[in-house]
C-alpha cells in the first residue's frame, strides 16, 4: 500500500482537522502552562480549585511554570497563578508515554466564575461506545495542546498525550477512568501538606 493512499484512509476518520474557535465560557475548565510565566508550553484542565491536570511529559525538570486561567488566548491574558507542586504519575514512562498525566497543585485557590470552573472526571461507569463524538480543546498549536482535556459533555474522558503531526494520525490520550484513582488518591494526600 502507498504511503498517499494510508495517509487519505487514516485521516478520513480524524475529526479534529477543521476544528472551530470558541471562547473562555464554553470551556472555563481551560489552563495555559506558561514556561517563566510567560509562553505557553503545554495545556491543561482545572479539575479542583487547587490543582490543574496535564500531562507528565509537559514537565521538563528544573524549569520554572506558572498556570494561567480564564482566558481563550495564548497573549497575556487571564489569570496567572504559582505553583506549589508539581506530581508526576510514578508509572509515569518517557519511553512509552504511559500514565502521561501530572497533577499541578497551585499555591493559592482558584477564583472560580464565569471564565474559570473545574470539569468533572469520567468515572468507570462512562461508556464510549464506538463512533462516540468527543471534544478536543486546546490552544490550535500542535506541541502546546499537550495536556488538554478530551472531553465528552461535561465530562473529561482523556488528557492529550501524543500524536504524530496534525492529522497525520489518530492522536493518543490517556483515559482518565483509568487514571481517577491516583487522581483523587493524590489530592487527598496532597491538599492540606
Amino acid at each position: 500500500m502507498d504511503k498517499t493512499k494510508l495517509v487519505t484512509q487514516i485521516t478520513d476518520y480524524v475529526g479534529i482537522i477543521g476544528g472551530h474557535q470558541i471562547t473562555i465560557e464554553n470551556v472555563p475548565f481551560m489552563a495555559s502552562l506558561r514556561l517563566n510565566g510567560t509562553y505557553h508550553s503545554c495545556g491543561g484542565s482545572i479539575i479542583h480549585e487547587r490543582f490543574v491536570l496535564t500531562a507528565a511529559h509537559c514537565i521538563v525538570p528544573n524549569r520554572k511554570y506558572k498556570i494561567v486561567v480564564g482566558t481563550d488566548r495564548i497573549a497575556n491574558d487571564g489569570e496567572l497563578y504559582d505553583i506549589e507542586k508539581i506530581i508526576i504519575h510514578e508509572k509515569y514512562s518517557n519511553k512509552t508515554y504511559n500514565f502521561d498525566v501530572c497533577l499541578i497543585k497551585l499555591a493559592t485557590p482558584l477564583k472560580f466564575g464565569r471564565k474559570v470552573a473545574a470539569i468533572n472526571l469520567a468515572d468507570i461507569k462512562m461508556k464510549l461506545p464506538k463512533n462516540t463524538i468527543l471534544n478536543v480543546t486546546g490552544w490550535g498549536s500542535t506541541g502546546g495542546d499537550s495536556g488538554g482535556p478530551l472531553t465528552k459533555g461535561n465530562a473529561q474522558v482523556g488528557v492529550t498525550s501524543f500524536g504524530l503531526g496534525c492529522g497525520v494520525v489518530p492522536g493518543v490520550y490517556v483515559k482518565i477512568s483509568t487514571v481517577r484513582p491516583w487522581i483523587k488518591k493524590t489530592i487527598t494526600e496532597n491538599l492540606f501538606d
